[in-house]
């Protein structure tokens, strides 16, 4: 009997890749790491150039809003101080009034939060003309039919101390209006002004790396 002839195996390994060297002719060329991207540049300097842009928006219209808080804080301590409108001293003042006033006790009402202070002043003593009866009021119940003419009279001089009350009250929560106003436009140009700073900074430097890279890609190329 012939002896059986086995057939040679195959080698396991023979569809394996060769083992490449690392060696330095093997290692990519420095030149291959990054290549141009005109896009990426492009977009780059659009992006960049709409962000100085807006930049310059908000930094003008912040001057603009903090130059309109300015005037309009300066315009309300104008017309009020040449008044003299002042406080009571606190012993002057009652219980009720040291309690809610207290802070303002003396001084001279020329800025937004005083006024608003000496209007609730004056609401407190105008509430005892006639028992918290108001200019309207108490002018209409003076020119009531058949009334005793001393009582209407006394009516009508109680009716001209509310309306003078009551426009002095008017004048003053208008000017803590328009203090109040001015005071949130300067907060505003401030932070538009911030913003604008910041956003500037961004942008140049947005440029300066558009520049610098000249809109180089990381693609990395290994052959």
């Amino acid at each position: 009997m012939a002896p059986i002839k086995e057939d040679a195996a195959e080698p396991r390994y023979a569809s394996a890749p060769p083992i490449r060297s690392f060696g330095p002719e093997n290692q990519a060329d420095p030149s291959r790491l990054k290549r141009p991207n005109p896009q990426r540049t492009m977009w780059d300097t659009i992006v960049s150039g709409a962000g100085a842009v807006i930049a310059v928006a908000l930094i003008v219209i912040g001057a603009a809003a903090v130059y309109g808080g300015n005037f309009g804080r300066d315009n309300v301590q104008d017309r009020l101080a040449p008044e003299h409108v002042a406080f009571p001293p606190m012993d002057a003042m009652t219980p009720q009034e040291q309690e809610q006033l207290g802070k303002f006790a003396g001084q001279t009402v020329d800025t937004g939060p005083e006024a608003e202070g000496f209007a609730r002043y004056i609401g407190g003593h105008l509430a005892e003309v006639n028992e918290g009866a108001t200019y309207s009021e108490t002018s209409a119940a003076a020119r009531a039919e058949g009334l005793d003419p001393e009582i209407a009279a006394d009516l009508q001089v109680k009716a001209d101390t509310l309306f003078k009350g009551e426009t002095l009250r008017s004048i003053l929560l208008n000017a803590y209006g328009w203090w109040t106003v001015a005071t949130i436009a300067l907060s505003v140009g401030f932070a538009l002004i911030a913003a604008g700073l910041v956003l500037a900074v961004l942008s140049v430097l947005g440029f300066r790396h558009a520049r610098r890279t000249g809109g180089m890609s990381g693609t990395l190329e290994v052959v």
